[in-house]
């Protein structure tokens, strides 16, 4: 079945799981940076690497698979919080300074920053559209951005505290996590058009969801308040079931007919 890699925040390394023995065989340590912490958060991939995004050195790391090792890591901006890749380029939200920093995987630099809403939490990409999504945690937003004239900005007004926003398959609505962390109140899926960015549907979830997988029918949303996975219908806007799983689930991922979540 493959490998699964983990960010351990607290213990500064990434931990690759034997996906068909369920365990553990191996964990990758980030030290290059020679900070005292490093704290990986984000993680997406880059040709046969991996590329992190770390929240409390400031820094991406770049992991080559096959080696198991870290063999870069450069300093891009205050609490990287997550990443993605374009066409060589990292795009890293940093939830301090709130901006997306554009930095060059070939000549190691940051040549651009983008700014976007309040505490950046999360991003996404539709390579059909070049388009890059972000949820913005603390200013209850999206910012929209267009990889070809990256002036093009639109931000969106959403619910409370969303943690996650993606675009679903066929890249014409946006799906957005909204978790209302804090609040007695359960959280929400919201599913928007991509044109003109009209509100369709309001799904209510668990309590303070904050992460979630899509395919091109069903939404898998992790519910960290109440220890729970929801199933939601994308196309008939319900919530069709419920799985108790304790504990305080948080990242949430598709791995051939599973769902596994951290």
């Amino acid at each position: 079945m493959g490998r699964l890699f983990v960010c351990n925040t607290s213990s500064d390394n990434i931990s690759v799981v034997d996906l068909s023995e369920f365990k553990e065989e191996n964990k990758i340590s980030l030290k290059l940076s020679n900070m005292d912490r490093v704290g990986p958060h984000g993680i997406c991939t880059y040709n046969n690497k991996l590329l992190i995004s770390n929240n409390y050195s400031n820094t991406i790391s770049i992991v080559d698979i096959d080696e198991g090792r870290e063999i870069e890591s450069h300093f891009i901006g205050m609490h990287c919080n997550d990443a993605v890749v374009y066409e060589d380029k990292a795009y890293v939200i940093c939830g301090e300074t709130n901006y997306v920093m554009v930095f060059d995987l070939i000549h190691g630099r940051v040549e651009e920053e983008i700014p976007c809403g309040n505490l950046p939490h999360s991003i996404a990409i539709n390579k059909q559209k070049k388009l890059i999504l972000i949820s913005n945690f603390e200013s209850d937003s999206l910012t929209i951005v267009d990889l070809e004239d990256k002036r093009n900005i639109t931000q969106i007004r959403v619910g409370a505290y969303p943690t996650k926003a993606l675009f679903t398959v066929d890249g014409e609505h946006i799906i957005v996590c909204e978790s209302n962390i804090g609040t007695d109140m359960r959280g929400d899926i919201n599913i928007l058009s991509l044109k003109g960015f009209k509100l369709l549907n309001k799904i209510l979830v668990g309590k303070y969801p904050v992460d979630m997988y899509l395919n091109t029918s069903h939404c898998f949303v992790s519910n960290f308040g109440d220890g729970s996975v929801s199933q939601v219908d994308i196309n008939n806007y319900k919530e069709v079931k419920k799985i108790n799983v304790g504990g305080m689930p948080r990242g949430i991922i598709n791995v051939g007919e599973y769902i596994c979540r951290g």
